[in-house]
Formats: C-alpha cells, structure tokens, sequence
C-alpha cells in the first residue's frame, strides 16, 4: 500500500517570542515493512540549521535551531510511504515456553529489553486486571494479547485530546475513557505485568475504522508493540480493534511515551500560545 501523506502544524503567539531548539518526530520509521519514497519538510520561519539524527532508540529526529524573534511557527511535512501487508501471527514462539504468561525472557533479552520491561505504572488495580485477563485465556500469551486488544475497546469511550501527555493507566482504567495514546499506555501497562516488554508507539493509521469507531486519518495515531521471542516486535492497536499488519505508519517508539512527542520546544516570552492541526492521507 502506497500513502501520501501530509501533515500542517501552526503555533501560533500572542506577542513576539524567542524559540528554544525544537525536536520533531515527523518521519516515517523506516523497517523492512515500510519504506519512505519522498519525504520533505517546510519550516517558516527558516531555521537557521536543522540537524536530523538519529536517537537512542534509533527514531528518526530532526532539531530545529532559530534566531530572529517570530509570532508564528508553521511546520509541514509531506512524505509518500509504501507499507507491505503481512500475516502478523505468521512465527512461532521460540524457546516454545514463550507461548505461556507469564513470560520470562533469556538473561540477554532481559538486559537488552529492561527499559522496556520496567514496573514503574502496575498499580494493584493494573496488575489485578492482567491477571484476571491471563487467567481468562489459560495464561496463553497470544491468546492474551488479543484478550487486552478487545477489552480496551469493548470497555472504553474514545476521546481526541490533541495535546498533553498520556494519562496514567491507572486513571485511564478507572475513568474507562481515553484517547489513542492513553489506550496504548494502558495496554503496556497491563502486558508488562505479565513479563511482556512493551513500547510505545507515534505514527498514522490509514486503514478502514470499524463501525462506531473514530477514524484516524485525520489525526496523529498511538499505539502499542510487544516483544514476542520468535516474532520480534510485533503491534496491537486497540483503538482501532487490530493487530498492525500493514495499515499503519509509525514516526516513531519509545519505552517513555514523553520522549517522541511529534513536535517538541519551547520558547521564551511572555506571550500565549495556539496551535492548529492538519492531517491529510490518501491511498495511492
């Protein structure tokens, strides 16, 4: 499947301000399942240097660098990507023990995967709700996975927030509501509890939205890809009701949600800021 895609991002402020480098997270994540055909950014004012790097975990990141004192920020990137559709249950599960919860990787995978293993967000209430789960599907992991997947979305009310960080999975369970990013928080929330490493992940969605369910198209997407032994990283998107297999486009993952906010800075002055979004896709 080939995608256009064309993203507008326009701050605007109040009074004269002064911008802090800025960090962008706008360009598809190459893999052997996407490649990026063009891709170009337009940034007004012009910065005075852009550096694109690579990050820890090896997102594609772009740093913006200013001068001159400005009352706008205008951001647009357009790109053409070609994603390949595949079979996202087409491994087996290797050591085969993998196959049930909780589950233990190998002492090397432990120390390579720890950032994304770490407990820090399994609150009781969490870890109550991955047992029961687990417990529901005779601890089967893949079994479980989609046991999350579904009771995310059968259980919980949609909701765009444009802005802001990721709630708490413990006040996303709670409130059984939440945006894109809050599902996918909670999802790794509760495979982490059950020894899954988990990351986060910032991208597009272009597939076909179930009924009743928000389409994303016209919005940055969330969500979540588990380390399975065997079959590598694999994703789950419970907004959307599905196992990613070739309908989405990620910018970026992270273990830490905060790290690969799409545009990130600041800036100095005493003036109030807004900021207007717009997202275009189109099949090809």
């Amino acid at each position: 499947m080939i995608a256009h895609i064309q993203h507008r991002l326009n701050y605007r402020y109040s009074e004269l301000v002064t911008l802090d480098p800025h960090v962008l997270y706008l360009h598809p994540r190459k893999s052997s399942m996407l490649s990026v055909n063009s891709i170009s950014l337009d940034i007004q004012p012009l910065p005075v240097q852009i550096s694109k790097n690579l990050d820890p975990e090896g997102n594609i990141q772009n740093i913006l660098y200013f001068k001159q004192p400005t009352d706008y920020l205008s951001i647009y990137m357009e790109a053409v990507v070609e994603t390949t559709e595949f079979n996202p249950f087409d491994f087996v599960y290797f050591p085969f023990e993998s196959q049930k919860l909780p589950l233990q990787y190998s002492p090397s995978y432990q120390r390579t995967l720890s950032p994304y293993l770490t407990q820090n967000a399994i609150s009781p209430d969490i870890n109550a709700c991955a047992q029961q789960l687990a417990k529901a599907v005779l601890w089967d992991t893949s079994a479980f996975l989609s046991a999350v997947n579904e009771f995310i979305f059968q259980n919980f009310a949609y909701e765009i927030r444009e802005e802001g960080a990721p709630h708490s999975p413990e006040i996303t369970l709670q409130n059984r509501r939440g945006s894109c990013r809050d599902y996918a928080v909670l999802f790794a929330a509760l495979c982490r509890a059950m020894g899954l490493a988990t990351r986060f992940v910032s991208g597009y969605y272009i597939g076909i939205a179930p009924v009743d369910v928000p389409n994303q198209i016209h919005h940055l997407h969330a969500w979540v890809e588990v380390y399975l032994p065997g079959g590598g990283w694999r994703g789950y998107d419970p907004t959307q009701h599905e196992v990613v297999s070739g309908n989405h486009i990620p910018l970026a993952a992270s273990c830490l949600p905060e790290e690969i906010t799409p545009v990130y800075g600041t800036y100095r002055g005493i003036a109030i800021s807004s900021l207007e979004t717009e997202v275009k896709m189109q099949r090809i």
